[in-house]
């Protein structure tokens, strides 16, 4: 009976270690998702550049 004590600790222990790393793995992709590599808001440009725009009339 003293086996099956250690087995039922030792499998514990092992699913609450892989439960922390596949939490670690997700804040870490969470994290990376919230900070992206490209900017989202375009670059200032510093040179005027004239470009026609048709404006659409709205109703």
């Amino acid at each position: 009976m003293r086996n099956v004590n250690v087995v039922a600790i030792a499998l514990t222990a092992a699913l609450v270690t892989l439960q922390l790393v596949g939490l670690a793995m997700l804040e870490r992709s969470h994290a990376y998702a919230m900070h992206p590599s490209v900017p989202l808001e375009p670059a200032v440009c510093t040179e005027s550049a004239d470009v026609p725009v048709s404006q659409i009339p709205y109703d």
